[in-house]
């Protein structure tokens, strides 16, 4: 990574705009094999977009709590680096790799005792049902690698090698496109297969992914010195136990968010099949542009932490402007599009004509969502760098948690706005987290000493 104590306030802006687009367009690539997965099926048809909706939604809030305690990772190997201190990084990256195989365990024993009585109790449509659970299996073939992966990217990009990462993942969204056209909706010779052609080409992404990663690592010339794999290590509880510290609370915190949304999917069900396709298609929207803020996030943290490391609290304090005021711009510019385009992008979802006017006002609320969650979340990378996470999972529970079921239930019950409350209480609950985490930042960096204790948690 570049020293970044030697740029100036211009060279940072573009030192961080150059680490960041990378990360962005992997994080496009990422979900946008879901948004293609999701347009497609849609295509095909409205009971399959609404079966794997219910199961996407599922299984995606465990998942992404998984991704963020994985990004635990990121600020111990960002300050390692900024101190130039890398003989642990190899057995940093040992021990990720056994809590990935862990939590791929969990998931595989928690979706055998209880995925079965969740759907049986959302009473879906029979056909829904039965897709819903054709996706799952399908998807659970792609966990494994999907989990691994968590690990290996994040090493990537705290070298600041992100171009790699977007090389990889542009490949795999490139293969991902291709089986989807081929086994949702039946080309090149495949079957139709609806949601469970989704399902497959998702999975054979995620392995796609997982290998090129491992080759990366093992044979790319920026990682030889670690000699991944070569040699045997000693298992170190000490190692396990700093990653959970950290991640541990940044996953309650992306758990927190994201669970809200799958449980605003499920809440969808009791409006039918047509309700949970419109939300769906919303939902889809905003996951791929929340890769927008997300991405800032994750550089924030490289760049942040690499500061910290260093000692340079005041280049840390630069970055932490940067990534805000970049967030605002990229947000603010989407909006303005999508709102002056809303019956083009609803067409994408479907091709009913009945259905475009209702995905279309789903899709104003998942605007909103978008600036709103611009000033929140590249925050939580801020945060990272700082290693100051235990403030980010309670400020995380007690705004999603604490105040998106009340506001949605409120616009539900007394001002029967029906299933727009359920955004409304989103757009409430990210506002609120937005302004806390700004909070935070601004304690942190104004009211701490200037001998900050970068190990605060």
């Amino acid at each position: 990574m570049t020293t970044i104590q030697q740029l100036n306030t211009f060279n940072k802006i573009k030192h961080f705009i150059a680490l960041t687009i990378p990360i962005i367009l992997t994080q496009f690539a990422i979900t946008g094999g879901s948004f293609v997965s999701v347009v497609l099926t849609g295509q095909y048809s409205t009971v399959d977009l609404a079966g794997i909706s219910v199961g996407f939604n599922l299984w995606t809030a465990c998942y992404y709590g998984i991704i963020g305690i994985h990004l635990g990772i990121s600020p111990i190997i960002a300050q390692l680096l900024g101190a130039k201190e890398k003989d642990n990084i190899p057995t940093i990256i040992y021990h990720g790799l056994i809590l990935s195989v862990c939590f791929f365990l969990l998931m595989i024993l928690l979706g055998l005792t209880v995925l079965d009585p969740i759907l049986t109790q959302l009473q879906l449509e029979p056909t829904a049902y039965e897709v819903c659970w054709q996706y799952l299996k399908a998807i659970a073939v792609g966990l494994f690698p999907l989990i691994l992966t968590c690990v290996l990217r994040n090493t990537l990009d705290c070298h600041g090698y992100t171009h790699y990462t977007m090389y990889i993942i542009l490949c795999g969204l490139g293969l991902h496109i291709f089986l989807d056209y081929a086994l949702i909706l039946g080309h090149f010779g495949f079957p139709a297969l609806g949601g469970l052609g989704a399902g497959i080409a998702t999975a054979i992404a995620y392995w796609f992914n997982f290998l090129a990663f491992l080759c990366v690592l093992i044979l790319g010339k920026p990682f030889k010195e670690y000699r991944l794999f070569l040699h045997p290590f000693t298992f170190d509880l000490t190692y396990i136990q700093e990653q959970l510290r950290l991640g541990i609370p940044i996953g309650l915190a992306i758990f927190a968010e994201s669970s809200i949304f799958s449980l605003a999917g499920i809440a969808a069900t009791a409006y039918g099949t047509s309700i949970i396709a419109a939300h769906q298609a919303a939902l889809s929207f905003t996951s791929l542009f929340y890769g927008v803020p997300l991405s800032i996030g994750i550089a924030a943290t490289i760049t942040v932490g690499y500061a910290v490391g260093a000692k340079q609290l005041q280049d840390a304090k630069v970055y932490s402007y940067i990534a805000r005021g970049l967030a605002v711009v990229l947000a603010m510019t989407i909006c303005l599009y999508t709102f002056t385009h809303l019956p083009t992008i609803a067409g994408y979802y479907t091709n009913d004509p009945n259905m475009v006017d209702l995905i279309g006002s789903f899709l104003s609320y998942a605007v909103f969502f978008t600036v709103i969650d611009a000033l929140g979340t590249p925050i939580q990378g801020i945060l990272r760098g700082y290693k100051d996470v235990r403030i980010i999972s309670i400020i995380a529970l007690s705004s999603f948690c604490g105040t998106s079921i009340p506001i949605a239930a409120i616009f539900t019950f007394i001002f029967n706005y029906g299933p727009y409350a359920i955004w409304i209480g989103l757009l409430g609950s990210t506002l609120i987290a937005a302004m806390l985490f700004t909070w935070r930042v601004w304690f942190i960096q104004n009211k701490k000493n200037k001998q900050l204790d970068i190990s605060y948690v």
